[in-house]
C-alpha cells in the first residue's frame, strides 16, 4: 500500500500543531488538575469504604466498630461473626435452615437470623457537620 513515511506524517503534523497551540504553562495546568483530580477521587472512595457493623442479639446493640478490622465475635456458642477485609459474615449459626451462613460476606445489605434474633447491619461512617448559634 503506501510508505509507512506518508501514513505518519499527519501524526507528526498534529503533534507540531499542538506544541503551538499548547505552552509549558498549559501543560503544567493540565498535569496539577490531572493529580488534583485522581487525589479528589482517591479521598471520596476513602470515605466511602468507611463502614461500620453494628451487630444486635435481641434487639440489643451488643457491637459496634469499623468494618475495616479483622474480627472473630462468638455470641453465643454455636454462633460465630467474622469479620474480615471490609466484609462481615456469619461463619456459624445454630439455626436450622442456616439461611443467614448460606448469605456469605456482604459489605453493603444487612444479616438477619430471625431464629437467634441476630441483625448484622453495616452503615456508613458518615462525620456529622454541627452547627450551633
Amino acid at each position: 500500500m503506501g510508505n509507512s513515511k506518508t501514513q505518519n506524517l499527519p501524526i507528526v503534523k498534529n503533534l507540531a500543531n499542538l506544541k503551538k497551540i499548547f505552552t509549558k504553562a498549559d501543560i503544567i495546568l493540565i498535569a496539577c488538575l490531572l493529580v488534583f483530580s485522581v487525589l479528589f477521587l482517591w479521598g471520596l472512595k476513602k470515605n466511602f469504604s468507611e463502614k461500620e457493623v453494628e451487630i444486635y442479639h435481641h434487639n440489643i446493640l451488643i457491637y459496634k466498630e469499623s468494618l475495616n478490622q479483622n474480627k472473630i465475635i462468638e455470641i453465643e456458642k454455636g454462633i460465630v461473626i467474622e469479620i474480615k477485609k471490609g466484609k462481615v459474615r456469619m461463619k456459624e449459626s445454630t439455626c436450622k435452615n442456616q439461611i443467614c451462613v448460606q448469605q456469605g460476606w456482604n459489605d453493603t445489605f444487612p444479616i438477619i437470623c430471625v431464629p437467634n434474633e441476630i441483625s448484622i447491619v453495616i452503615k456508613r461512617n458518615e462525620e456529622k457537620l454541627l452547627i450551633t448559634k
